[in-house]
């Protein structure tokens, strides 16, 4: 029964460490987006309007 408790916190263990990973992931491609979509890089002329 001990084997099977071990195998049960190293299940957990692995579970948490791919659920971590996938969840930076998101908030990394999420920060890349909104930078990407603010137009930080694009060139804004002040007289554009005129």
């Amino acid at each position: 029964m001990a084997k099977k408790e071990k195998t049960d916190s190293r299940g957990k263990r692995v579970g948490k460490f791919i659920l971590t990973t996938i969840i930076y992931c998101v908030i990394l491609l999420v920060l890349i987006y909104l930078y990407q979509y603010s137009g930080l890089t694009s060139v804004h002329f002040i007289y554009n309007e005129f």
